[in-house]
C-alpha cells in the first residue's frame, strides 16, 4: 500500500509539472498573433535571454526592402542597447559609489554619456537578422514590395561588452564616484549585472488593458498600501488609457518602451489641478511631437540625399512644414494618463503611440499624397484670387513638398486631377510651373538705405529699406507677410539682420550692425531678396521655381575703405648714439596717437611669431618689405615700419651762451606705413636734421629723436586717416 501511495503521489507531481513547463514553454515560444503575423512584430522588447526588433522596409526590388527593413531593425535594437546600458549604469553605481544616492546618480548619467555610444557600435556587430516577413513580401501599390526584419542579440553579449568595458574603466580610475579598489568593483558589477538580469533587463514588453483616462493618485489603502485609481472628468479627452500600465514605478524618470514615442511632463501640485493637468499634458505631447518630428525628418532626409544633391540641414529646414503638420495629425490616437505624487507634490503627466502606428499613418499619408496636394492647390489659387501672392507661394510650395516626398519614397511619379477639370497631369511639374509664374512677376525694389558711407568695423547709419512688390498686369501690389533675406556679396562682408517680414505695404527693413571687410575698390553691396530657404534643396524636383526664387532680389550699396579699428603692426627701429634702444621713443608716441583714435595695435609678441625680429630689421632698413609685409597679410590690415637714428653733431657744440660744456645730436630717419592688402605705402614721413641738446650725448640724441617723434607720429596719422576715408 505505501508502494501506491508513492506511485500516486509521483503521477501527481509529474501531472502538475507537466502543464506548468508547457506553460512555459508556450510563453517563451513567440506565438504567431492571429491572421499568421509573428508577435515579434507587434511586441518586440526582452525575451528571457534575447533581445528583439522588428523592422519595417519597403523598395522597388526584393533586395532594397530587405535591407530597409535591416537598417530599421538595426536603429530599434540600437535604441534598445541604450536603454539597458542606461539601466545597467544605474544599478551598478547604485553598488559601487560611495557617494551620496543622488551622487550615484549624476555619476551614472555621466557614465552613461561616456560609454552609450562605443558600447552600441560594439554590441551591434553581434546582432543578426533571425527572418523576414512575408517571407515573400507585402505587395505595396503597384511596384513596391515590403518586408519585416526580425534583429535578434543575445543579452549574453550585451552583458559581456558592458562588464568589459567597465572592468577598464574601474581598473583605470576612469568612472566617477567609485572609490574602491578594481577587485570589488568588478564583485560589485557582477551585482548588477545579476540584478539587471533578475529585472528582465530595462524594458517591460507587457501590456496593461488601459480603459479611458484616468488620473493615479498615490494613496495607500488599507491593508495593501495599493493605489488609488481615479477617473479624471476634466481637461482632455483623449481616447484610451495609455498601455504601460506601471508607468508610475520609473518617476520621476520617464518609462523605457522599446517601439513608441513617449512624453513625461511634469509640475508642480497647485490648488488648481485642471490647470496643472493641462500643463504636465502638454509638456508631455510636446516631446512626443519632437521625437515624431525627428524620426520623420530623419527618414525623408535620407531619401532625398540618395537621390538629390544638398546638405542634411537644407532637407531638414525645407521639410520643417510638412514634419510638423504631420506629427500634429498624428497626435489624434494618443493616450495619455495622469499621475499625482502627493508626497513630493508633483503632477505627472505619460503619453504615448505606437512607432508602428505613426509609421502606418505616414505612409497612409503618402499614399493620399494627391489629396493633400489638391487641398494646397486650390488653396493657392483661392489666395492668388485674393491678392495674396505669398500665401499662394507658400501653398503651392508646401503642395509640392507632399508631392516630393512621396515620390521619392513611394519611388513612383504621381498624376492627378489637380484643378477639377478631370485632366491627369503630373503634379509635381505643374506646381513647378505654378511656383515659376508666381515667382516671375515678383520683384524686389530699394525705398532706401542706398548709397551710404560706412567705416570698416562699424554698422551703418541707415537700415537697408526693401520693398516686396507682385506685377498684376502692370500694376505694382505690394506682396505682404513675405520672408526675405540678406546676404553679402563677395568680397564685402557684412553683419546684418538675416530675415525680416514684409509689412502690408510690403516693405522690409534690415539693420547692418557691422561692416566686418570692404571691398579694395570701395563700392560694397548687400544683396536683399526672397528667403530661398525653402526651396534650395529641390533643385532637381523644382528646377524652374528655384531658379526663379534666386532671382527675386536687389542689391544695395555703400562705400567704406577704411575702419577706426584697422589693425596695424608698428615695427619701428631706433638707435641712440650707435645703439639699439629697447624701448623706441617714435614707436612709443605712434603708439599712443593711433591708440587715441581707436586704432587696434597688434601685441609685439604675435608679430613675432609671423616674422622674425631679423627679417623686420633689415626690411625696415632696406626699404624692401614685401617679404614682412607677406607674413604679416594673416594678423594685421596695416604695417608701420621704419628705423631712426640720432648721431653726435659733427660741428661740436654751440649754444646761444657761448659755453662748449653742452652736446648736441642730430636726429633723422624713415617711417613708412604700407596697406597690406594692396601693398602700397598710403603714408610715409622722412626726416632729417632735428636737433637736441643736453649735458651728455645720450641725452642729447634722446632730445632729437623725441623732437623727431612728436612730427613722425603727426605725419603718420595724418596720412593713414586721409587714406582710410
Amino acid at each position: 500500500m505505501k508502494k501506491l501511495f508513492c506511485v500516486l503521489a509521483a503521477l501527481t507531481v509529474v501531472a502538475l509539472v507537466i502543464p506548468q513547463n508547457e506553460a512555459a514553454a508556450q510563453k517563451k515560444k513567440k506565438k504567431a498573433k492571429s491572421g499568421g503575423v509573428p508577435e515579434w512584430i507587434s511586441k518586440p522588447g526582452i525575451y528571457e535571454d534575447v533581445i528583439v526588433a522588428a523592422g519595417i522596409g519597403e523598395g522597388m526590388s526584393e533586395q532594397s526592402a530587405k535591407s530597409e527593413a535591416e537598417l530599421s531593425a538595426r536603429k530599434k535594437i540600437a535604441d534598445v542597447i541604450q536603454t539597458n546600458v542606461r539601466s545597467l549604469s544605474t544599478h551598478f553605481m547604485e553598488e559601487a559609489s560611495t557617494t551620496t544616492e543622488s551622487g550615484s546618480s549624476s555619476a551614472a548619467q555621466e557614465y552613461f554619456s561616456e560609454v552609450t555610444q562605443s558600447l552600441t557600435d560594439l554590441t551591434l556587430k553581434n546582432v543578426f537578422i533571425e527572418e523576414y516577413y512575408p517571407p515573400k513580401g507585402e505587395k505595396v501599390g503597384k511596384k513596391n514590395i515590403k518586408f519585416y526584419a526580425k534583429a535578434v542579440l543575445k543579452k549574453t553579449d550585451l552583458e559581456q561588452a558592458f562588464k568589459e568595458q567597465v572592468s577598464k574603466d574601474a581598473a583605470a580610475d576612469k568612472i566617477k564616484g567609485v572609490k574602491m579598489s578594481a577587485n570589488k568593483a568588478i564583485a560589485a558589477l557582477d551585482k548588477a549585472i545579476a540584478k539587471w538580469n533578475n529585472e528582465g533587463g530595462a524594458e517591460d514588453s507587457g501590456e496593461s488593458a488601459g480603459g479611458g483616462k484616468e488620473l493615479i493618485d498615490d494613496t495607500a489603502m488599507a491593508g495593501g498600501g495599493m493605489t488609488e485609481i481615479k477617473t479624471e472628468t476634466g481637461g482632455s479627452q483623449t481616447g484610451g488609457g495609455a498601455s504601460y500600465g506601471d508607468w508610475t514605478k520609473s518617476l520621476p524618470n520617464m518609462p523605457k518602451r522599446d517601439g513608441y514615442y513617449q512624453g513625461l511632463g511634469v509640475v508642480t501640485v497647485s490648488a488648481k489641478q485642471g490647470e496643472d493637468a493641462q500643463k504636465a499634458e502638454s509638456e508631455a505631447r510636446a516631446q512626443v511631437i519632437r521625437a515624431i518630428r525627428s524620426e520623420i525628418s530623419s527618414k525623408v532626409t535620407s531619401v532625398m540625399e540618395e537621390t538629390t544633391k544638398g546638405g542634411a540641414s537644407e532637407y531638414s529646414e525645407s521639410f520643417n512644414s510638412v514634419t510638423e503638420s504631420f506629427s500634429s495629425e498624428t497626435l489624434k490616437n494618443l493616450k495619455v494618463e495622469f499621475h499625482i505624487d502627493k508626497k513630493n507634490k508633483k503632477h505627472y503627466a505619460y503619453c504615448e503611440i505606437a512607432v508602428a502606428e505613426v509609421e502606418r499613418q505616414f505612409a497612409e499619408r503618402l499614399k493620399k499624397a494627391i489629396n493633400v496636394a489638391r487641398t494646397y492647390f486650390q488653396a493657392a489659387k483661392k489666395a492668388e484670387g485674393s491678392g495674396d501672392y505669398y500665401l499662394a507661394l507658400t501653398q503651392y510650395l508646401e503642395g509640392a513638398k507632399e508631392v516630393v516626398i512621396a515620390e521619392l519614397i513611394n519611388k513612383e511619379p504621381i498624376e492627378g486631377d489637380l484643378d477639377g477639370s478631370g485632366k491627369s497631369v503630373s503634379v509635381r511639374a505643374t506646381f513647378d510651373t505654378e511656383l515659376k509664374n508666381l515667382l516671375g512677376k515678383m520683384r524686389v525694389e530699394i525705398v532706401s538705405g542706398e548709397g551710404q558711407k560706412g567705416v570698416k568695423g562699424e554698422p551703418l547709419a541707415q537700415p537697408l529699406v526693401a520693398k516686396l512688390i507682385y506685377d498684376r498686369g502692370g500694376s505694382a501690389i505690394p506682396v505682404k507677410n513675405a520672408d526675405l533675406a540678406s546676404s553679402s556679396v563677395s568680397p564685402s562682408v557684412v553683419k546684418a539682420d538675416e530675415t525680416a517680414k514684409t509689412d502690408g505695404q510690403g516693405v522690409a527693413s534690415f539693420t547692418v550692425h557691422s561692416v566686418e571687410t570692404v571691398n579694395p575698390s570701395g563700392v560694397n553691396k548687400v544683396r536683399i531678396g526672397l528667403s530661398t530657404r525653402d526651396f534650395e534643396a529641390f533643385q532637381q524636383q523644382l528646377p524652374a521655381a528655384v531658379e526663379k526664387a534666386r532671382n527675386v532680389f536687389k542689391e544695395f550699396s555703400f562705400t567704406a575703405k577704411g575702419s577706426a579699428i584697422t589693425r596695424i603692426v608698428i615695427l619701428v627701429f631706433e638707435v641712440n648714439m650707435g645703439k639699439e634702444q629697447a624701448v623706441s621713443i617714435v614707436e612709443g608716441d605712434i603708439v599712443k596717437s593711433l591708440v587715441s583714435n581707436k586704432f587696434k595695435v597688434i601685441d609685439k609678441s604675435e608679430v613675432f611669431k609671423a616674422v622674425s625680429r631679423e627679417a623686420a630689421r633689415s626690411a625696415a632698413a632696406s626699404s624692401n618689405d614685401d617679404v614682412v609685409a607677406n607674413a604679416l597679410k594673416a594678423v594685421a590690415d596695416v604695417l608701420i615700419i621704419g628705423s631712426v637714428e640720432a648721431k653726435e653733431s659733427e660741428g661740436g657744440a654751440t649754444t646761444p651762451y657761448g659755453s662748449s660744456s653742452r652736446k648736441t645730436s642730430w636726429a633723422g630717419g624713415s617711417v613708412r606705413c604700407i596697406d597690406l592688402e594692396t601693398g602700397k605705402i598710403i603714408a610715409n614721413s622722412e626726416k632729417q636734421g632735428i636737433r637736441g641738446q643736453q649735458l651728455s650725448l645720450e641725452k642729447a640724441g634722446i632730445m632729437a629723436l623725441q623732437a623727431l617723434s612728436q612730427e613722425t607720429s603727426k605725419e603718420i596719422l595724418s596720412g593713414l586717416n586721409a587714406a582710410l576715408k
